[in-house]
């Protein structure tokens, strides 16, 4: 992975010369977990998330990379990936306010199709993902942080249930086409959650 990294650092440095690498490590790894809060059918709901931000600084203040995670809801578990920013207020105290977005896609890749009686087929698609939220960090004696946040997110994905045509000579059924339906419902499925999380950051 050593390669990558350098690439992607000769990519940065051509790109952006203001940034600064005078830190003892240009990268920045910060893992999360918390609750996603919110409503479902008029009842509340608390479900699992999980996430990871690999990123570089850019400065004392700035931090960009990419986010990786996994929002478990009931019955469907969403991998949301995107692009991240986080923003240090005073990052040379022990304790520093902090901001951060996160921008990307919901992917469905752990759902599986199921095919049910009378050739019902049923599945998930993705949608996009937007997290805004707000935090504090506290410096540990061995260069690591811990940080906690609140903040809203909001993932959208994508219900199917239909009965394809049958034919044996045709390519898998196009959910775009209606030629390859005899019917297709499609039901768009918004999460908005407020967001409490803890986190380790080194």
């Amino acid at each position: 992975m050593k390669v990558p990294r350098l690439l992607f650092l000769l990519f940065l440095w051509l790109a952006c010369p203001q940034v600064s690498w005078g830190q003892a490590s240009p990268f920045v790894h910060h893992t999360e977990i918390g609750l996603l809060m919110g409503r479902e059918n008029g009842n509340n709901r608390a479900n699992f998330s999980f996430q990871t931000f690999n990123g570089v600084h850019f400065n004392s203040h700035h931090e960009m990379g990419f986010v990786i995670g996994l929002d478990h809801y009931n019955p469907l578990t969403l991998v949301p990936f995107g692009m991240g920013w986080r923003g240090i207020l005073t990052p040379q105290n022990s304790f520093s306010f902090y901001t951060a977005i996160d921008i990307g896609y919901n992917s469905t890749m752990l759902e599986k199709k199921a095919v049910h009686d009378w050739n019902v087929h049923e599945w998930y698609e993705g949608g996009l993902m937007y997290h805004p939220a707000v935090g504090f960090r506290v410096k540990n004696k061995n260069s690591t942080q811990w940080t906690f946040s609140i903040g809203y997110k909001r993932q959208i994905a994508n219900y199917y249930m239909g009965s394809p045509i049958n034919d044996p000579w045709g390519d898998s059924p196009d959910p775009g086409n209606p030629n390859d339906w005899s019917y297709l419902q499609r039901d768009k499925i918004i999460f908005n959650n407020v967001v409490y999380k803890i986190g380790l950051l080194f």
